[in-house]
């Protein structure tokens, strides 16, 4: 069963008014929960496409970056030790 209801946004606020005190609080955790899934959805598809639009390291620069790292262990190693 289904029903539709149209009503203006003032007017739900004055049946909300109208309530009690614990179906408010109802009220607003459920749209609390809404609110929260949205926005949480939308920080994550920007975060994803924010990682999957950034740079990406060709095979060359990987080799680079490991032997940068393995110099880097040994001069650490003789310094600090």
């Amino acid at each position: 069963m289904e029903l539709k209801i149209d009503i203006e946004v003032n007017q739900l606020i004055g049946l909300i008014r109208q309530m009690t005190v614990e179906n408010k609080l109802k009220i607003k955790k459920e749209l609390d929960k809404d609110v929260k899934k949205r926005t949480h959805n939308k920080k994550n598809n920007g975060l994803t496409e924010l990682l999957l639009a950034g740079p990406v390291m060709s095979d060359e620069e990987k080799e680079n970056f490991k032997n940068i790292q393995k110099y880097f262990e040994i001069w650490t190693k003789n310094v600090f030790v």
